[in-house]
């Protein structure tokens, strides 16, 4: 007797209940952040991803364009394992544009334009995959040299500040409010190789993705990047570099880093060609399983 009642009571309940409720939980959007983590050194004078602590030379101008694959650039699964598991972006295909020209003997400016070429992913729990292309956050950037190996200083020690602007792709999860990354980068240059580390503080809006992966410390914010490489002097035509980048969250986000290997092949005085890739390492949202990198620069001189 009761049962019929009570189920219609639930019916016209379900009725009254306003369309948005339900279209608000099963279509729930991420906030716009910029999920690109990686930047490239627009001098590349050394590694193609951490400043060596050196400037182009005045007068001199660097262009370059790069094509980019990430597997799980976001995805909130526990483990390493690039076949397992669902993602909001589970692959990501994308195009950087960089230039830098030495002003001054001891002065570079430098910029990087990237666009997001397409992505794919699976919607999880209530969150949906962004939209599959778009423009990328543009960066601006100094280069200040303070000490100089040529010019009989023990190391090369630079100032780099750099500044990503908010004109990118909402929608494409490619951009946020301004971000601002000073870092202090130095070097070490010998006949055969060469050795350089960064370090420097992104400074950007905290993001708390928490309650909606049911993970802790799923965070976007401050972050203290540090970044290594050893790269090769001596081949006339190809040299090789290892580079590794970390990000220590400094709003209580999760640590990732990776590992990137490239080769880099002279091909004419003014064109190189090269090629990078590497695994993500660590439990951070935004932090790939890998990337691969194929890329092609063009300099008014030879650079190293």
């Amino acid at each position: 007797m009761f049962r019929p009642l009570l189920s219609a009571l639930c019916l016209l309940a379900l009725a009254l209940l306003p369309t948005g409720a339900f279209a608000q939980y099963e279509h729930r959007p991420l906030p716009g952040f910029e999920l690109e983590r990686l930047q490239f050194d627009p001098g590349a004078l050394g590694s193609l991803v951490v400043g060596t602590g050196r400037t182009l030379g005045q007068g001199v101008f660097r262009a370059s364009v790069q094509l980019q694959y990430e597997q799980m650039p976001l995805s909130f699964e526990e483990g390493w394992d690039p076949q397992a598991g669902l993602g909001v972006v589970e692959g990501k295909f994308s195009t950087h544009v960089t230039a830098a020209y030495g002003v001054l003997p001891w002065l570079q400016v430098g910029a990087q334009l990237p666009f997001i070429l397409n992505q794919s992913g699976s919607r999880v729990l209530d969150m949906v995959p962004p939209a599959k292309a778009g423009l990328g956050t543009p960066w601006l950037g100094v280069r200040a040299g303070l000490l100089q190996a040529q010019n009989g200083a023990p190391l090369n020690l630079a100032v780099d500040v750099s500044g990503g602007l908010p004109v990118g792709s909402s929608s494409a999860l490619a951009r946020e409010g301004f971000m601002l990354l000073p870092r202090l980068q130095a070097g070490l240059q010998s006949e055969g190789f060469q050795m350089g580390a960064d370090l420097g503080v992104l400074l950007r809006s905290r993001k708390d993705f928490s309650e909606r992966s049911q993970r802790e410390h799923d965070v976007l914010g401050n972050e203290l990047r540090v970044g290594a490489t050893v790269t090769s002097l001596g081949g006339k035509k190809t040299r090789g570099e290892v580079s590794a980048l970390v990000g220590i969250p400094l709003s209580g986000g999760q640590v990732g880093g990776e590992v990137l290997l490239a080769i880099r092949r002279h091909a004419l005085p003014w064109l190189d060609l090269y090629v990078l890739g590497g695994p993500g390492l660590g439990r951070a949202m935004d932090m790939p399983t890998f990337r691969v990198i194929a890329g092609a620069s063009f300099s008014s001189v030879k650079i190293d």
